[in-house]
């Protein structure tokens, strides 16, 4: 296809691949950097494509894939799986204060450990990357009421193995 092709249909390709990332991340940063690396890409793979259809199915490809490559890289960045933004963080003036909270850290990891491979993906992309359900069907191409009844299990799951282990009341 002609490059003046390409600057015509630009807008709307980038306007569907910031789309795509919007559903994935909730940071506008995040979303323009993919919209950005689609477009790139597509760019270098233009003069191969047969038609302005199949531009599209690719910007969705790209941006699809590109998405789950940033979540990737932040999944490789060091945090601790229990603290986020949101939490509140307890001061660690007392020993014993910091021996539970390890001992909660290593009892949840185990727990998180006892469940099925599929589930700990999901779990780990819920609960340590803090993405919606939405996001994760969209990144694992599962259904979301699929995604939302597996993370259910999950913490069903992990609820039942702190309680059982004396970590929780309930």
């Amino acid at each position: 296809m002609e490059h003046a092709e390409f600057e015509h249909l630009a807008p709307f390709l980038r306007t569907r691949a910031t789309q795509i990332a919007e559903g994935f991340f909730s940071s506008t940063e995040q979303s323009e950097d993919v919209a950005q690396e689609t477009m790139i890409r597509l760019w270098k793979a233009w003069p191969t494509l047969p038609s302005p259809l199949d531009a599209e199915r690719l910007a969705v490809r790209i941006a699809k894939h590109e998405c789950i490559d940033v979540w990737r890289r932040e999944q490789r960045r060091p945090h601790s799986p229990l603290t986020s933004s949101h939490e509140v963080t307890l001061p660690a003036s007392n020993e014993d204060q910091t021996l539970e909270e390890s001992e909660l850290r290593t009892a949840l990891h185990n727990a998180t450990q006892t469940l099925r491979r599929s589930e700990q993906r999901l779990w780990r992309m819920f609960a340590e990357a803090e993405m919606l359900p939405r996001e994760i069907a969209l990144a694992t191409g599962i259904n979301v009421r699929t995604v939302s009844a597996m993370l259910s299990h999950a913490r069903g799951h992990i609820y039942n193995v702190l309680k059982e282990g004396g970590y929780i009341d309930g």
